[in-house]
């Protein structure tokens, strides 16, 4: 147990050793395992410092600082949210044998086929499948590729005359007008993290924020504590946050970031969301 006199000596504002303490920059550990989990290549927990936590140390009220396990995981969760709301896929993604099926008119409409993963990078192959053989594959040459679809369009040979004849090219449609899981599709997705706007990573960032502030607010000085004070011998220190019961030490924060993501979200659905209609 500390004599008073070491107690009032560690407390004094004027010790230089307290004021340097207050010099050492607090520095959050680094941990290249963590960042390694990060869904979107070349995404780092630092830019996510630097956009939302300057001069915010993230550590426990005990000293503790945040892991980068728990920032990654926000980051992540952000990702897939965002992923979700707009409809891309963020960060590159390989879909192999992807099926749809095949519905009168198809041939017709140059096999118009939407794709579930945008928007679409590459496609590496098209066959046309009856159950589970592979009647025809698409020369890479025909396929024309869209944002979020492939269209078929023959450039030479005999098969390009036939096309629009459902009944050469898969003979079940001669007598049918629909075939279940008749077209496969392989093909790379997303968007690379240099070709994503900078909103749509202030949108990530700013998400995984909230979830981060809503466990630093209530580490100011414990969870659920408005106010804390402390007195000896006549000398007192109090502490007044906006914490409570209700709300969180960074509640304010966390209100002005889900403003600035609304405003976000409507250019950012501009720009990437598409319609999505049946007809009943």
């Amino acid at each position: 147990m500390k004599k008073l006199n070491e107690v009032s000596y560690c407390e004094n504002p004027s010790d230089p050793a307290r004021e340097e303490e207050k010099n050492l920059k607090f520095v959050l550990p680094q941990d290249p395992e963590a960042e390694k989990q990060i869904k979107l290549e070349g995404l780092t927990t630092d830019e996510l410092l630097d956009m939302c936590f300057q001069g915010i140390d993230l550590k426990t009220y005990t000293g503790d600082a945040f892991t980068r396990s728990f920032l990654v995981g926000a980051i992540n969760s952000a990702i897939a949210t965002a992923e979700m709301t707009f409809d891309i896929s963020i960060g590159l993604k390989d879909i192999e044998d992807e099926y749809h099926d095949v519905e009168l008119g198809y041939f017709s409409s140059f096999s118009y086929t939407p794709l579930n993963i945008r928007p679409v990078k590459e496609v590496k192959r098209v066959d046309y499948m009856f159950g589970n053989r592979q009647l025809i594959h698409i020369p890479k040459d025909w396929i024309q590729t869209h944002a979020s679809a492939i269209t078929i369009f023959p450039t030479s040979g005999i098969l390009s005359q036939q096309m629009e004849n459902a009944g050469f090219i898969l003979p079940y449609m001669a007598h049918s007008n629909y075939l279940p899981n008749g077209v496969r599709v392989s093909y790379t997705a997303g968007i690379e993290k240099k070709d994503i706007p900078y909103n749509l990573i202030e949108y990530i960032f700013k998400l995984a924020a909230n979830s981060i502030f809503e466990v630093w607010g209530d580490q100011i000085i414990g969870a659920g504590i408005a106010s804390s004070s402390i007195s000896i011998d006549g000398a007192s220190e109090s502490i007044g946050t906006t914490q409570s019961a209700m709300y969180g030490g960074a509640s304010a924060r966390i209100l002005e970031y889900r403003k600035d993501l609304d405003a976000l979200a409507i250019a950012l659905r501009r720009r990437f969301s598409k319609w999505n209609m049946a007809v009943l």
